[in-house]
């Protein structure tokens, strides 16, 4: 595909070329001379022939590179539709991690505050737990007084 078109790019350098050559070949005129030269004998049938070859192929190699770059117009058509494509695709990517990133910032906020509740419940806990060891002490002094009282009464009462 390059090959051809480099060749397709190179037709209009060779024919600058072969232009230029041309007008190097052709003799510079010569001066006037008071007599007319005489006339030479050309072959103009084979000149005009070989011309109209080479316009042909010239002809040729401008509407090869005319398809070529329809051809290259449309793949740059697809290109632009697939850039596109791809950008739209990336625009709904990044719309989806943005909301992704939003509910990990709430799933946060929200693990934050189960954890505030959870210290605060530690600190209930603690406070319960030094209760419960209080009245464990107080209960155990009131069942030791108790017991002792029921014991002042039957010794009391035996007495009797």
């Amino acid at each position: 595909m390059r090959l051809r078109t480099r060749r397709l790019l190179l037709c209009p350098v060779v024919l600058l070329v072969a232009v230029a050559a041309a007008a190097q070949d052709e003799p510079e005129p010569p001066p006037r001379r008071a007599r007319p030269a005489p006339a030479r004998a050309s072959t103009p049938g084979a000149t005009s022939a070989e011309d109209r070859a080479f316009l042909r192929q010239l002809a040729d190699a401008q509407r090869a590179l005319g398809e070529e770059m329809q051809q290259l117009r449309d793949r740059l058509e697809d290109l632009h539709r697939e850039v596109a494509a791809q950008k739209d695709q990336q625009d709904g990517t990044d719309g989806e991690v943005k909301a992704l990133r939003d509910e990990v910032k709430g799933l946060y906020v929200e693990s934050s505050s189960v954890k505030q509740s959870i210290d605060a419940l530690k600190d209930d806990i603690g406070d319960v737990n030094s209760n419960v060891s209080a009245f464990r002490t107080y209960s155990g002094f009131f069942i030791a007084v108790m017991i002792l009282l029921l014991a002042v009464i039957f010794v009391l009462t035996i007495r009797r």
